[in-house]
């Protein structure tokens, strides 16, 4: 029997499974074979002080989970493989949840011999390499403790020899004032016998670190505001800089006397590589900050500003501005971070002006530097402090300055990042100008596709909506006009012209232009709609859909002529709220050499309303969920009687709000409506009432 090898305990494993195993590790382990009853007698003694052992249970072991709690398996010493069946698997599922896979394995009953051979030997491994480094760690830790020296190197005696070649540095000190150190110690800080023995270690740093350094080795640890492992920088002999991570910790010398015990790593590359890392990823926040907030929606202003925020946080810098230059070529202050103490602007104004206008001058980078003075030379004591200004250039147009003030020197990498971000807003200024030029360009093309009001038809009232499917440079295709023509009859028209854009736009003038001239002449729909599809056709233009309405208000009740070219049904609503698309047919305007648009004759009464829109009522989003005019009637019937204050505006509104209703963030197209109510009893001229 040999102890100095783990033990491997099978339990009622089949013959054929246990030689395999058996042959397998023989050489690497005390292999027994053993019974249920027997293994808690051969695995006995204080679990993580046994011997290491594997103990693997057959699968005819009955109640296998029972077995593995009385033996109590351990990371340190005790490790159990238990063989499952169809019959034990639910039984055992518990066992991950009690055990961890490092003391407790399962493997199926089918499983070949060289896989429980293999999973095995793992675990007889782990346990060895495990007690190996217990063992190595208890005989270290009494080696330290006996303060046996073997030569007269200052501090051996004291700290032992397992310190004293220890790779790190060691220092031991008596209150703050160093005693003894070991080599590397002695090599990190520069220290030389016999004149480092009881100075202070505080004196090793700048007086700015040895108030928290002294507090850090004298305050007790749970009380202790720093880390335990602080970092403190110095600067070496050498002039070059050096950051100390220091241990503290309370132990007592070969006499029983307590002492300070401080671990010493030189930690300064390291610290330098996280200090370039936390750099790199302040300035990429930065420029991520500057592009997002250039290409946001709102006002250039409040963008910029957002700009010189990010700038000033994430680079520490007392005022960052931006100056522009208007359209006589003068440099206006724009923008900057507002100091408590002074009225934003006035301090630039003042001292700054002049740096900025050399950036213009030059159309380069500028860097005014003044004096650095201190040891570390990292902080400028001038009041004035460091400017830098980098001009914001965009498609070769110089639009204005981006400059900085700071009393902390800059490094090429923050130099770098602000030249990178000036180019970011000089991009967006010029984009934002362009925008504007263009929204300008567009209301100009807008203006005259709408009436710039609607007239006053006496005994009616009349309103119009128009809602454009997006902001800014779109323009709509959807049109709509009224006015009186010249044989005293009222004309509505509400039309859409095919596409979008400039080219919609053209044709949308050119169908009003045409329409209002040939009204002029008479107002018959079978001559307006004729010289409009001619007029399209003569441009090759792409069609139109409109839908056209004569109004003979000398009538009683008013009469209506209704004309359609491919447009949706009006929508006719009596005043007893009864409401049904009116039945109108005709063909596309521009598409035909002879157009046919016949017209439908209906009576408006008091109180009746005639509704007018466009299809981005009934396929605002494209092919998806389309609305009838059915639907649309059913959303006017369900409204107020028309006896209340401005019927046709309450009629336009309400169908705006449930097309905007229904699609939501699918709608897709322009939206226009034009109603009409008849709000009196309307007298032929000449008649007396």
């Amino acid at each position: 029997m040999d102890h100095s090898l783990p033990l491997l305990l099978l339990v009622d494993l089949p013959r054929q499974t246990a030689t395999t195993v058996t042959a397998e590790l023989a050489a690497t382990a005390e292999v027994l074979l053993s019974t249920a009853e027997d293994v808690p007698a051969r695995t006995g003694g204080t679990p993580g002080l046994r011997r290491p052992t594997v103990v693997v249970l057959g699968e005819t072991v009955t109640a296998p989970v029972g077995v593995v709690h009385s033996l109590r398996p351990h990371p340190a010493d005790l490790a159990v493989v238990v063989t499952t069946t169809p019959a034990t698997e639910d039984k055992l599922a518990v066992l991950p949840l009690l055990f961890s896979s490092d003391v407790v394995r399962r493997v199926a009953g089918g499983e070949t011999a060289q896989r429980m051979t293999h999973m095995v030997s793992e675990l007889l491994r782990r346990l060895t390499r495990r007690q190996a480094h217990a063992a190595a760690q208890a005989a270290a830790q009494q080696r330290l403790s006996s303060g046996i020296s073997i030569d007269r190197q200052l501090g051996r005696r004291l700290l032992g020899q397992f310190l004293t070649q220890a790779p790190i540095g060691v220092l031991m000190l008596d209150g703050d004032s160093m005693i003894a150190w070991n080599r590397r110690a002695a090599h990190v800080l520069d220290l030389t016998e016999p004149d480092s023995v009881r100075r202070p270690v505080t004196d090793l740093f700048p007086e700015d670190q040895r108030t928290a350094l002294h507090h850090h080795l004298t305050t007790p640890g749970q009380r202790r505001d720093a880390e335990p492992d602080a970092v403190f920088e110095r600067v070496r002999g050498d002039g070059t800089s050096q950051a100390l991570r220091m241990a503290v910790r309370q132990v007592l010398d070969t006499e029983g006397r307590s002492r300070t015990l401080v671990l010493t790593e030189d930690v300064t590359d390291r610290l330098h590589a996280q200090r370039r890392l936390a750099e790199r990823t302040s300035h990429a926040l930065l420029t991520a900050e500057v592009a997002a907030a250039m290409t946001a929606p709102g006002p250039l202003d409040e963008r910029l500003h957002r700009c010189v925020r990010a700038a000033t946080d994430r680079l520490g810098a007392d005022r960052v501005c931006i100056w522009n230059l208007n359209a006589r070529g003068e440099l206006v202050h724009a923008i900057c971070t507002e100091d408590d103490d002074e009225s934003p602007g006035i301090s630039c104004e003042t001292a700054q002006r002049a740096l900025a206008h050399q950036v213009v001058a030059a159309r380069r980078p500028y860097l005014d530097v003044p004096p650095r003075t201190g040891s570390h030379a990292d902080r400028l004591t001038n009041d004035r402090g460091l400017f830098t200004g980098f001009p914001l250039v965009s498609g070769g147009e110089l639009l204005g300055v981006l400059s900085l003030t700071t009393r902390l020197a800059l490094p090429a990498t923050v130099l770098a990042t602000l030249e990178n971000i000036a180019d970011q807003i000089a991009v967006g200024t010029q984009q934002d100008r362009l925008f504007n030029r263009l929204s300008e360009a567009t209301r100009a093309l807008e203006r005259p596709l709408l009436p710039p009001r609607l007239p006053e038809l006496r005994g009616f009232d009349l309103a119009a909506r128009y809602a454009p499917f997006s902001k800014g440079l779109h323009i709509g295709g959807d049109f709509y006009d009224a006015f009186t023509a010249p044989d005293g009859r009222h004309v509505l028209v509400l039309g859409d012209v095919c596409g979008k854009g400039p080219d919609a736009a053209a044709i949308t003038g050119l169908v009003r232009h045409t329409l209002w001239a040939a009204a002029q002449h008479t107002s018959d729909p079978d001559h307006v709609l004729s010289l409009i599809n001619n007029a399209l056709r003569r441009q090759k233009t792409p069609f139109c859909t409109l839908v056209y309405v004569v109004i003979d208000a000398t009538c009683t009740p008013a009469r209506l002529q209704i004309a359609s070219a491919g447009h949706p049904a009006p929508l006719l609503r009596r005043a007893n709220g009864d409401t049904a698309p009116l039945e109108t047919r005709g063909t596309l305007l521009g598409v035909l050499e002879t157009s046919h648009h016949p017209v439908t004759e209906v009576e408006l009464r008091p109180g009746d309303t005639l509704v007018l829109y466009t299809d981005g009522f009934t396929e605002g989003a494209g092919a998806v969920d389309q609305r009838g005019p059915e639907d649309l009637a059913a959303v006017v019937a369900s409204l107020p009687p028309a006896d209340e204050p401005a019927p046709a505006e309450n009629v336009a509104t309400a169908l705006l709000d449930d097309a905007h209703r229904w699609w939501g963030e699918r709608l897709r197209d322009d939206l226009a409506v034009l109603a009409l109510t008849a709000t009196a009893i309307h007298d032929p001229p000449g008649s007396v009432r």
